[in-house]
């Protein structure tokens, strides 16, 4: 476990739409973690996640209308403060304080300047997804230099592809780290089935799409 007083220097960002039924669980590991910066972004959610982040006891941050992660994510970087940024997705189950421990561990020591979480022993079918699509790994810690460089224009989906290809630029090879029984609720979880598939082919047509414009 990190030194307490560390974890001062972390700010931990979650950005959630229409999260209600996982936020507080994740809010509230990140405050055992210890005495972090935690913060929710909201992003033109329609049903109580700020409510329930608030009730966990996170600062909010509500965007209105809905930007896409790639936005939600770095409002909620620039609305933080400390030197690491912690990055965890809102609809994670089994998360725990050991687990941001696991996180942001090594970019405090000055391990490693950034960390990748992958999912362990957890739900069969996230964890298999996890490690296939790990460098769209939602759950990251890194020095906040790597993330105030990046412009969500035109993006909701592809941030976690950015902040590869940002590390890339710095000659950075992150520390994968693994989360052991952690899983997420997946798209058709939350959606539905017919919805939740359109939901990520629109979500695999973007990523997609930024990867060809860099391939130009």
């Amino acid at each position: 476990m990190p030194d307490p007083s560390n974890l001062r220097r972390v700010s931990v960002v979650i950005p959630a739409y229409n999260e209600a039924q996982t936020v507080a669980a994740t809010v509230r590991a990140a405050w055992a973690a210890g005495p972090l910066e935690v913060l929710v972004v909201s992003d033109g959610s329609t049903d109580d996640t700020a409510a329930e982040a608030r009730r966990a006891g996170a600062e909010v941050l509500e965007l209105q209308p809905n930007r896409g992660k790639a936005g939600a994510l770095l409002a909620g970087v620039a609305a933080t403060s400390g030197e690491i940024v912690l990055l965890l997705d809102a609809d994670l189950i089994g998360v725990r304080a050991e687990h941001l421990h696991a996180l942001a561990g090594p970019v405090i020591s000055g391990e490693a300047a950034a960390t990748v979480g992958l999912f362990v022993a957890g739900a069969a079918h996230t964890t298999l997804a996890s490690w296939l699509t790990r460098r769209w790994s939602g759950q990251r810690a890194m020095k906040r230099e790597l993330l105030t460089e990046l412009d969500a224009a035109g993006q909701r989906y592809a941030i976690e592809l950015m902040i590869e290809d940002r590390l890339k630029r710095s000659d950075i090879r992150p520390k994968y780290v693994l989360l052991r029984g952690v899983g997420h609720r997946t798209k058709e979880d939350k959606l539905g089935l017919a919805a939740g598939l359109r939901a990520r082919l629109e979500m695999f047509q973007q990523l997609a799409a930024y990867r060809l414009r860099r391939r130009r």
